[in-house]
């Protein structure tokens, strides 16, 4: 599954991006209950988490299509995917660290970023 950043950090962009980083946590929870529900049968659920990703919709993305692309190919060609893949960056710093902030610090202080 293709997620965002998006889905940690809910609320940083405002009310006008609410309806998309809403769609992005319903998309990590549906991916996690899927790894957990599927893992028995040998189903592996990935979720790919991009960061700030230069596209046409997006021209001043950080890093092109491309990393998002490595990423897919590995999760789909290992035999151990991840269960979360974390291409790209948010500002100058790895998606994976953005996300992880977002979701160690405690709502008091994430409400104030």
């Amino acid at each position: 599954n293709i997620g965002s950043y998006f889905g940690s950090i809910a609320g940083v962009l405002g009310l006008d991006h609410c309806y998309y980083e809403t769609s992005k946590f319903a998309l990590e929870g549906m991916s996690d209950n899927m790894r957990r529900s599927l893992r028995k049968e040998g189903v592996r659920v990935v979720l790919v988490k991009p960061g700030n990703i230069s596209t046409d919709m997006n021209p001043a993305g950080e890093v092109s299509t491309k990393v998002v692309a490595m990423d897919i190919e590995h999760a789909i060609s290992s035999s151990k995917p991840k269960a979360r893949y974390y291409p790209g960056k948010v500002k100058g710093y790895s998606t994976k660290f953005v996300c992880m902030l977002y979701e160690m610090l405690p709502t008091s202080i994430v409400d104030k970023l």
